[in-house]
């Protein structure tokens, strides 16, 4: 994001753009107190996150929820998206957060086929936000009441284009539908989520969370793969490196003080490890971050 944007969204918490080729065809960091909720209106781009190639086309909508290494790889001539970040204070209220099953859906599972009702809906919300922040534009300096109505309805009209996309994902989860009642295994798979995330710096055995389930580890393995897709120590490493991102993003730690915190028995361990996960080196992360 430029310096403009980061104006803008330190402000009001949120901006919306229409994104075009020129506009996408860089590499960032993206940092994970901010929400990305776009939709491609035509064309079409590819781009990394960390290691991980996806494609994005038109009809599609795309979600950066949390710390990526963003870089994009080939972007149609024609390609063009609208695009609201927003902060997730001015998202998510402390009542009703995004839940942890959702969050994890998103990481590994950013796009999403929409459809077509729903984004010509997006699109038209997304084209009137644009209109009623030209509009608040063009008020007079000065008003008899200066808490004007148009940031209430433009910031109302950003958070609904975004929980309408993040609605969408919700409706996804392999254990979160509308209508199904979550099994005894989806449970079992919420709940290692959670005792892992608060867990995940300190404790790596699979023996501490099975036990803790009151299970043994065959069987959470077992059902971890059969509900998510992915195993246990596939679940370990998305967390350990979403938090070692998150240590050297926003709190700029240095590469031995993530690698001590994490309970690596060295900073070399921890480097092969995060190279293997995201395709950059932890040195080769921060200066990134530096440029």
């Amino acid at each position: 994001m430029n310096k403009n944007w980061d104006d803008i969204l330190n402000k009001n918490g949120f901006f919306a753009s229409a994104i075009d080729k020129k506009m996408i065809s860089s590499r960032r960091i993206w940092g994970g107190n901010t929400s990305c909720c776009l939709v491609c209106i035509q064309g079409k781009a590819s781009f990394n996150m960390d290691a991980i190639r996806y494609e994005l086309r038109a009809g599609e909508s795309l979600i950066i929820d949390s710390d990526f290494f963003l870089l994009s790889q080939e972007v149609s001539n024609d390609f063009k998206a609208y695009a609201v970040v927003a902060t997730k204070f001015f998202l998510f209220s402390p009542s009703f957060p995004t839940s942890f099953d959702l969050h994890f859906y998103i990481l590994r599972h950013p796009t999403m086929k929409l459809p077509a009702e729903s984004m010509t809906h997006l699109v038209q919300l997304f084209e009137m936000l644009q209109a009623k922040e030209a509009e608040a534009s063009e008020e007079p300096g000065f008003h008899f009441m200066p808490d004007s109505f148009s940031h209430q309805i433009t910031s109302q009209l950003a958070k609904i284009f975004c929980l309408e996309i993040y609605n969408h994902y919700r409706k996804a989860l392999p254990f979160g539908k509308q209508g199904i009642k979550s099994s005894t295994k989806e449970n079992i798979v919420l709940r290692f989520l959670q005792l892992l995330r608060s867990n995940v710096e300190k404790e790596r055995r699979i023996s501490f969370y099975s036990n803790a389930l009151d299970i043994t580890p065959q069987y959470l393995a077992t059902i971890l793969k059969k509900v998510t897709g992915l195993s246990t120590n596939q679940w370990m490493h998305i967390l350990v490196i979403e938090r070692a991102k998150h240590l050297l993003l926003t709190e700029n730690k240095s590469i031995q003080e993530v690698a001590r915190i994490l309970n690596y028995p060295d900073q070399s361990t921890f480097g092969k490890m995060f190279k293997v996960e995201t395709g950059l080196s932890p040195i080769q992360f921060k200066k990134e971050i530096s440029n």
